[in-house]
């Protein structure tokens, strides 16, 4: 069909010739002859020719548009897709060859001869009517209202595809629809048309003949110049839009190598925030090691106290137990005085006079300071003592109260009661004021117990208590 499209032209124009020539001899011979049959003959002949004519602008008639970019770049990849490598520009006013159209991409033929693709929707279609007069439907079949008409040469152009033989275009603000068949994508040559001549002698005929010929050389020179013009046009066109392609790669790698120079900053900075927190992270732990250092010292000076207090605590033991020791002597040389006085006492006696009770460990003694307080029950836990569990409570003068938990010994305020001092606790017995505490001050006393439960029996109180020495 494109073949006959391109030679369409010529045909018709060798078809109009041989018609007007033939019909010009039929005129003679029938002025000659005057006959009816001769008539018939001329007009059936008329009919075939016209219809000949006619008859190859309809059916050889195949549209392919003159397509051209509408905008200002449009890129030409190597395959149907956005995503595709970009292998050219397109400028804006560039006649494109395209090959055929298919899903919004048209396959296209550049200068270089390679095949590539463009997006159909920054293009458009310029089609030339072929027929005298072309009806313009609202639709796109022959039974659609006919809401205008077109003459010859009128131009369509459209960016939409080819359907069914009809194409799409606006025509006075409305959808309207024409029938390809009629159209071509070839802008048309208009020739100087021949001078009529009524002469009708071969001489004239053949004169004309030449005119034609002359007219379509020249149509054809015109036509080449045209394409000439077209073609440089179309290179300037590539020219630029590989220069603007250069322009946008350059601007393109200097974005990259402006992005890579800030990448590179940033990194230094990161680095450089790392090396600054690595610092901080390392003075820290010279921190916490001088810290731990200092902790270290200090409870090595807490030690050397702690062991310093247990050697004080030890040598009061031991003048603790002096003074103990001392005063059971004293003791038990008033006792063996006291037993004495009373052997004398029985001698002296008269036999009637009846002995007197032996004095009970609880039964307070006649003469000694006596004194009111507060006597508070505590046992030898370690827990209880502010100790640990599993270490030894030992009173202040010394005494081991965990490995002697019966022993009978009260905690006192030495400024009340002397440490060391032998007395006597209402309820409680004979005891040793042995030990001290912070909360013992004036007249309280905490009472050593052998147990918890005895502990709890005796809770707190307000008891008399006698100092003996």
């Amino acid at each position: 069909m494109e073949l006959l499209q391109n030679i369409n032209d010529p045909l018709r124009m060798l078809c109009s010739f041989v018609f007007s020539a033939n019909k010009k001899i039929m005129v003679a011979i029938m002025r000659s002859t005057k006959t009816n049959a001769m008539e018939a003959i001329m007009k059936k002949f008329m009919g075939i020719a016209t219809a000949a004519v006619f008859g190859l602008g309809i059916f050889t008639t195949s549209a392919k548009a003159e397509t051209i970019v509408t905008t200002d770049v449009l890129n030409v990849r190597e395959n149907p897709t956005t995503e595709s490598q970009v292998v050219g520009k397109l400028l804006d006013g560039y006649k494109v060859n395209v090959l055929h159209t298919e899903n919004g991409w048209s396959k296209v033929k550049l200068n270089s001869g390679k095949e590539a693709f463009i997006s159909a929707d920054y293009t458009k279609d310029t089609y030339y009517v072929t027929a005298n007069v072309l009806n313009v439907r609202a639709g796109a079949n022959t039974d659609s209202e006919i809401i205008g008409k077109l003459k010859q040469d009128d131009v369509i152009e459209t960016t939409h595809q080819v359907q069914n033989d009809w194409i799409q275009f606006e025509y006075n603000g409305k959808t309207a629809y024409v029938h390809v068949p009629y159209l071509t994508g070839k802008a048309p040559v208009k020739v100087q048309p021949a001078v009529k001549v009524e002469k009708t002698t071969k001489v004239q005929d053949t004169a004309k003949a030449v005119e034609a010929t002359k007219a379509r050389e020249v149509a054809e020179t015109q036509a080449k110049a045209k394409a000439q013009e077209a073609t440089k046009a179309r290179e300037a066109a590539e020219a630029q839009a590989e220069a603007k392609a250069q322009e946008a790669t350059k601007a393109r790698e200097a974005a990259e190598a402006q992005a890579e120079a800030k990448a590179q900053a940033a990194a230094e900075a990161q680095a450089e925030a790392k090396a600054g927190e690595a610092a901080k992270a390392r003075e820290a732990a010279k921190a916490e090691a001088a810290a731990e250092a200092q902790a270290a010292a200090k409870a090595q000076e807490a030690a050397k106290a702690r062991e310093a207090a247990k050697a004080q605590e030890a040598a009061e033991a031991r003048e603790a137990a002096k003074a103990q020791e001392a005063a059971e002597a004293r003791e038990a040389a008033k006792a063996q005085e006291a037993a004495k006085a009373r052997e004398t006492a029985k001698a002296q006696k008269p036999a009637t006079q009846q002995p007197v009770a032996k004095e009970t460990e609880t039964s307070a003694p006649s003469s000694s300071r006596e004194l009111r307080v507060v006597a508070t029950a505590y046992t030898a836990d370690p827990l209880e003592n502010g100790y640990k569990a599993g270490d030894q409570v030992k009173s202040a003068l010394g005494h081991n109260l965990t490995a002697n938990p019966n022993m009978k010994l009260i905690a006192v305020d030495p400024s009340v009661i002397p440490l060391g001092s032998k007395v006597w606790v209402e309820g409680y017995g004979v005891a040793i004021a042995g030990d001290t505490g912070g909360a013992i001050k004036g007249n309280k006393i905490d009472v050593l117990m052998p147990d918890k439960g005895t502990s709890s029996n005796w809770g707190r109180k307000t008891v008399t208590v006698k100092v003996l020495n």
